[in-house]
């Protein structure tokens, strides 16, 4: 047996949810709704596999590695320069290598907890000191106390709106407040890989600070609202120079050819985005419906999941809604539910109904 890092075994795998596939097989059930992961619950746009399919004939040959193309479609899009956005192959890509870059022994991070479980893991393997603040009384970032956790040696701090798993989100003028506040020496990733969900009046993306300021970055991702969560590619917006050097590290062609094409086509389709975008939100407000008539706790969602209190234990309502067929996350104390077509909304209820029977 070769010699590991002593710590390996201490730092956390990161548990995706369960296929349909695997939930069918186990349970003999003929129809799964997966409800655990927070994918587009659509098909990917029509234009979006004809260009795959077009460019498949290609992958012979290595993607360009300097996202040339899609780059500038993004910065065109937000209306930046091209060197103000780096791609990889998903937002939590970029994180990992970010935590790389600026951690290391020595150095500390911030984040909420919960929130998104790769902030802790990728702390970790940059061999930093991970510093988890509890999110307040409503599920939402605790601003004031995550300021007061940042110490003299953190190098990073994370801030996820909305966050996952709760859904909730922090207004704008907070988060500026927030940003104001952290020193300019600490780099602050706003991690908006839901923000295309959010409709709350305080809400707005924070890719103004991030254009102001050399240490504010924000994530955005073409798995969610784009539905391309199979071809992994998103990315970080912020400034060229502090770009350049967290990308230093990064692994070459970790975006592939296919997820450049699918993404470089899907960005032109913005009124289909719209169009879903407005389907999840009558999803989501019959969800929280049907929750709020049979007395079940949640949090307020800004994204296409929700957060729910179960009567009964979280891991004990996660299995028995498998059972009926009907996936979600188990995320400790709760159960994440993203908000799916019509019918698997309608069908999560139901087994709910079952369930707490």
């Amino acid at each position: 047996m070769p010699t590991f890092r002593p710590d390996l075994a201490e730092i956390p795998v990161y548990k995706p949810g369960r296929t349909p596939e695997d939930v069918r097989r186990d349970s003999g059930l003929e129809s799964v709704a997966k409800l655990a992961s927070n994918e587009c619950p659509y098909d990917p746009f029509p234009a979006v596999v004809e260009a795959v399919g077009r460019a498949a004939a290609s992958v012979n040959r290595y993607p360009d590695n300097g996202t040339h193309a899609l780059r500038a479609a993004v910065a065109a899009f937000l209306d930046v320069q091209p060197d103000q956005i780096w791609l990889g192959g998903g937002s939590n890509e970029l994180m990992f290598v970010t935590a790389l870059a600026v951690g290391g022994p020595g150095t500390s991070a911030v984040y909420a907890d919960p929130s998104f479980g790769l902030y802790r893991i990728a702390t970790q393997v940059a061999l930093a000191d991970g510093i988890e603040v509890p999110l307040d009384a409503d599920h939402r970032h605790d601003l004031e106390a995550m300021l007061a956790a940042i110490r003299p040696d953190t190098s990073v701090v994370y801030l996820c709106n909305p966050n996952n798993p709760t859904g909730t989100h922090v207004g704008a003028d907070q988060v500026t407040a927030f940003v104001e506040a952290v020193p300019p020496d600490m780099l602050v990733v706003i991690d908006e890989a839901y923000y295309e969900f959010a409709t709350a009046p305080d809400f707005a993306s924070a890719l103004p600070l991030a254009r102001q300021r050399e240490n504010v970055v924000v994530a955005h991702t073409f798995s969610k609202a784009y539905g391309l969560a199979g071809l992994r590619v998103g990315y970080f917006a912020g400034s060229a120079a502090t770009l350049a050097q967290l990308r230093r590290i990064q692994l070459p062609f970790s975006v592939s050819t296919l997820a450049q094409v699918a993404a470089l086509e899907a960005i032109k389709h913005q009124d289909l985005v719209a169009e879903r975008m407005a389907a999840n939100q009558t999803g989501l407000m019959a969800v929280e419906a049907g929750l709020r008539d049979r007395g079940i706790a949640f949090a307020a969602s800004q994204t296409n999941f929700v957060y729910v209190r179960p009567p009964i234990g979280a891991a004990e309502c996660f299995e028995a809604l498998q059972e009926r067929g009907v996936i979600v996350r188990d995320v400790g104390g709760a159960v994440r539910v993203t908000v799916g077509t019509v019918e698997e909304n309608q069908r999560m209820l139901e087994a709910l109904d079952a369930v707490l029977a």
